[in-house]
């Protein structure tokens, strides 16, 4: 690579993180049981892919520590968050946080993921395929089931994460 196009790449790299800094996104926590124990972490690249059948997609940094073990997991859970669960979510999110504590919540579901009690809804799904981009693994996965919390959720409470922190969202336009 000469170095005019290594600096445009790193120009384009720069430019790219500053355009979705201030695009929110919404806050998921995936958690797995491995072989090392219960594993997790947080994620914002969670979307919806399709209805039928129920697809999600999210990514991953690395396919190392908690995130290569979900990768390897037969399942996961995808516990969609909201401000109630953001020190939860920050815990999850930096290496060496206090994860699955009984003050946070946790239970075990009867095919053996960690399921954090009370969020709206915690998706169980396992990968159909996984992509390389980059430095990242791009994962689909097949929604097998939904937990999903008893009355209506708090839309109050919404949160996203946008300009490198988790944020309660407003009110609707």
């Amino acid at each position: 690579m000469t170095d005019a196009a290594a600096k445009h790449a790193a120009e384009l790299a720069n430019d790219f993180k500053a355009a979705f800094r201030f695009h929110p996104a919404g806050v998921a926590l995936i958690t797995a049981a491995t072989p090392e124990g219960p594993v997790g972490l947080t994620a914002s690249s969670v979307a919806s892919v399709a209805v039928d059948p129920a697809a999600l997609v999210f990514s991953v940094t690395r396919t190392t520590g908690s995130a290569g073990l979900i990768l390897a997991a037969d399942s996961f859970l995808v516990h969609l968050l909201d401000a109630r669960h953001a020190a939860i979510a920050q815990e999850f999110a930096v290496s060496g946080g206090e994860r699955f504590t009984p003050e946070q919540g946790w239970t075990t579901l009867p095919t053996g993921e960690p399921h954090l009690v009370g969020v709206n809804s915690a998706l169980r799904a396992r990968s159909m395929q996984q992509i390389s981009v980059g430095g990242s693994m791009l994962v689909v996965a097949e929604v097998l089931e939904i937990h999903a919390a008893p009355g209506e959720p708090d839309a109050a409470a919404a949160m996203a994460y946008r300009d490198r922190a988790f944020t309660r969202l407003g009110e609707r336009l």
